[in-house]
């Protein structure tokens, strides 16, 4: 979303743009989440420890997938989150998810104007929130495969590169695939 916001407001500063599985491509709070406060957001972020952010990211960044190698992204974030700053991250994961929920960007993705590559891991299921929402609306929510192939053709030069058997976090699941289609799309979008 930063990136997208970003090459919105200073077009002219962005010759190419790469997204990554990016949050914003789904109006959440539209589509039945229920919103919450930022106070709310911040005592459930003061709950974050290594053992919930590992069961997130298997079920979202590595498709059910879990691999040893994994585990140093799971302390990188544990850490912030059990340091001597935790309330300070609990309470910047709280703004963030705040703007996430109340400031989408899938209603501008078609004023970026530059070259748009547009990499998803079709096993990507994100939605901010999700766990909030009813059963039946949950069941709609972070369908990337969908929500991708919508913002390619709502950007107006993307190119959508779609990995089908990875999740949120291509780039370390199969960083290998991902640096070659990404290379690969660099290419494309420069010309």
């Amino acid at each position: 979303m930063l990136a997208i916001r970003y090459a919105l407001m200073y077009p002219e500063q962005t010759e190419q743009l790469v997204l990554v599985d990016p949050i914003g491509l789904e109006d959440w709070k539209a589509k039945g989440v229920p919103s919450i406060s930022v106070d709310q957001w911040y005592q459930r972020e003061l709950k974050t420890n290594a053992d919930n952010i590992r069961r997130y990211e298997t079920a979202t960044y590595y498709a059910g997938q879990w691999r040893p190698e994994y585990e140093q992204w799971v302390q990188m974030l544990a850490g912030m989150n059990r340091g001597p700053g935790k309330q300070r991250v609990a309470w910047n994961s709280a703004l963030l998810y705040d703007m996430i929920y109340t400031q989408p960007v899938v209603y501008e993705l078609g004023q970026l104007k530059m070259p748009t590559l547009l990499m998803i891991g079709d096993k990507d299921n994100t939605a901010i929130g999700k766990d909030l929402a009813p059963p039946e609306v949950r069941a709609t929510l972070g369908n990337y495969p969908v929500l991708g192939k919508l913002a390619a053709k709502v950007i107006p030069h993307a190119t959508l590169v779609e990995f089908p058997d990875l999740g949120h976090s291509p780039q370390i699941q199969d960083p290998h695939a991902f640096h070659q289609a990404l290379l690969g799309g660099l290419a494309l979008t420069s010309r």
